[in-house]
């Protein structure tokens, strides 16, 4: 049996980017590294550093290209993390945590097919009303996809729910699209059911109440109002948008010191050249980036404001 990590990345370049900036620090922080694929439109200087690429020959460079992982997931069992995620411990910890997990299931809850919580509701799903016998609730940057004739069945009902999504009735923080509302309308059809969270898989900004990370050590800490406190966390899922943001440009360029002078996670004493101990044990580099981050915002509200008062 084969078993293997994969991300997904289609169309701009930051997207590859931020594939291998995950590729990076999972190989960083991974004791004994496995296969890790890209499923991607084309090939370029950024899959080469990958171990598989898996082309996609018609992306459509939305959500909706994930639904090819389930019958184009090169492993007989593969791990899925979204591309604008990076590895603050062993990420081979997940194979654990995914132990006698269903043939296609991500980290969430399964609310009872009356209740009001989930991405759908029971009596607004048309055509599957009655099939659906409990909501599975899922995260979409993490996913567990066995190979094999389930996900093959799943995936032609994610082609026929997504062809379809207008004529269903979806919750208005889905909008316009979200591939976790097929899935888990399609899981619940299947029978598949959600993993219940461990709250350490991964950390969310938009969702914490209190985070700080540092790649150099692998510090991970986050809480929520879900959960208490996690001491260490096994990933943080930044999102597309907060990667142009100095926190998560910081993290790289720390990656990419940690990886010029050979460190290993951990060693916040080990040595650094004097300009980069400066630049990043002293976050000098930090401070520079927010400072141009806040005046570029400034310039920008300044001038939406003389806009607006010129009309």
């Amino acid at each position: 049996m084969t078993r293997g990590f994969i991300t997904i990345a289609t169309g701009k370049e930051l997207y590859y980017q931020l594939a291998q900036n995950l590729l990076k620090s999972y190989r960083l922080y991974s004791r004994n590294p496995m296969p890790f694929a890209i499923l991607c439109d084309r090939e370029n200087t950024y899959t080469e550093q990958f171990d598989q690429t898996v082309i996609l020959e018609h992306p459509l460079n939305s959500f909706w290209d994930k639904f090819e992982l389930l019958v184009k997931a090169p492993y007989d069992e593969t791990i899925f993390i979204d591309a604008d995620c990076l590895a603050y411990a062993d990420l081979n910890e997940y194979w654990d945590y995914f132990a006698g997990a269903d043939d296609f299931t991500g980290c969430g809850t399964n609310y009872p097919i009356e209740s009001e919580r989930g991405l759908f509701q029971a009596e607004e799903i048309g055509e599957y009303c009655g099939r659906a016998h409990w909501k599975p609730d899922i995260c979409g940057g993490l996913y567990f996809i066995r190979r094999g004739e389930i996900c093959n069945a799943l995936y032609k009902e994610c082609q026929h729910i997504s062809q379809n999504y207008d004529s269903f009735h979806w919750p208005d923080y889905c909008a316009p699209r979200a591939d976790e509302t097929v899935l888990c309308l399609a899981m619940a059809v299947h029978g598949l059911h959600a993993m219940d969270a461990d709250p350490a898989n991964y950390g969310i900004p938009w969702e914490a109440t209190q985070m700080e990370f540092d790649i150099f050590t692998g510090k991970c800490t986050y809480a929520t109002q879900w959960h208490p406190k996690v001491e260490q966390g096994r990933l943080i899922h930044f999102a597309t948008s907060n990667c142009t943001k100095p926190p998560y440009i910081f993290e790289i360029e720390k990656l990419n010191v940690m990886l010029k002078y050979g460190l290993k996670p951990g060693g916040d004493k080990q040595l650094l050249g004097l300009w980069d101990s400066l630049l990043y044990r002293c976050k000098l580099r930090y401070y520079y980036l927010c400072t141009k981050d806040f005046m570029v915002r400034g310039f920008w509200k300044i001038l939406r404001m003389m806009k607006i008062a010129s009309k």
